[in-house]
Parts: structure tokens; sequence; C-alpha cells
């Protein structure tokens, strides 16, 4: 599978809350739990589940992208190895949690305030987030890694999302397809 064909896969076991606001919180939260989980996996040294928590941040991201009118596979390309860093970044190296707070601020803003999102900023936002990537240590390969994420999606979620299912995992049966 390439990057291209991961946003429409992905949509696929994605629920619909019922409005733009609450799908964003979904997306948004995604990626800050992923991030937590991320960090679990690098400080146990497991790398198929670094590999794993990676590709669920994306699976969160092009959600977010097809929410929002976004092409995710132009994002990643655009993104994942170049990203112009703000003065304040280049000493600390550039982050997952600054830009995953930045893109948190303008969905809490959009939605407590009704301030629409700015997209230059949305998207910079998201491109530092890709762009991170590249500073992880566990060789997150995005084609083979979105694969494997649709794998595993598939073991979970056979025809499509339902609740029982997302509460009720095989969790042997969907590390055993990360593994391959």
């Amino acid at each position: 599978m390439q990057v291209k064909e991961y946003q429409k896969l992905a949509k696929r076991t994605c629920a619909s809350l019922g409005n733009e606001q609450l799908d964003l919180s979904h997306m948004v939260l995604g990626i800050i739990s992923e991030q937590e989980e991320l960090l679990q996996a690098l400080v146990n040294e497991d790398e198929v589940n670094q590999r794993e928590e990676m590709a669920d941040i994306c699976w969160y991201l092009a959600n977010y992208c097809t929410i929002r009118g976004y092409n995710f596979y132009k994002l990643v390309e655009k993104y994942k190895y170049e990203f112009e860093l703000e003065h304040w970044e280049e000493e600390n190296v550039c982050t997952f949690d600054v830009y995953t707070s930045k893109l948190a601020d303008y969905v809490k803003k959009y939605i407590a305030y009704g301030k629409p999102i700015d997209r230059e900023l949305e998207e910079r936002a998201l491109g530092g987030i890709i762009y991170s990537f590249q500073f992880e240590d566990c060789n997150f390969d995005f084609d083979t890694d979105l694969e494997r994420n649709i794998n595993k999606l598939k073991v979970r979620f056979p025809e499509n999302f339902t609740e029982d299912k997302a509460l009720s995992r095989d969790l042997k049966k969907e590390r055993e397809v990360l593994e391959k």
C-alpha cells in the first residue's frame, strides 16, 4: 500500500460523532493519547509498538485531514523531510508536543469561541507533527507501517467501526499482524 491510499482506507474505521467539532476533538485527543503510548513504547524499547503508535497517530491525522478537506498524502510528501523550523525550535528540536498543542489550541478556540481555524496555521501544525516523525528513533516507514496499521484495523473491524469491536479487541492477533 502507498500513503496515497491511506486516507481513504483510514476513513473506513473512523466513527462520526455527529458534528465537526466533536469529530475534530476526537482526532486531536487521539493524537495526544497516541503520543503518550508512543512515549511508553520508546521507554520499553518496543520497536513494533513504537511504529504502531506512530501509524496510529497517522490514522488520526488522516481522518483529521478528511474532516477538514486536506489531502493527507500531499501533506506527508510536503513535510516528512523538510519543514522550516521557527527560531525558538532550532535549539530544542521540533517535537510532536509543540505542534499537537498548537493544533489542539486551534480546535479548542474553534469549538469554545467560534473562532475559525486559520488554514495556514492549521497546515503548519499538521506539517510539524508529520515532520517530527523523522526524529523518533524507530525507523518508521510511511508505506510499510501504514499498511500494517490498515491490516491491524481489518483484524479489529472486518466490516467497519463498531463500539463493541473497539472495546473487545484481540490484541494477540493484532500484534501478529504488526510483526509481519
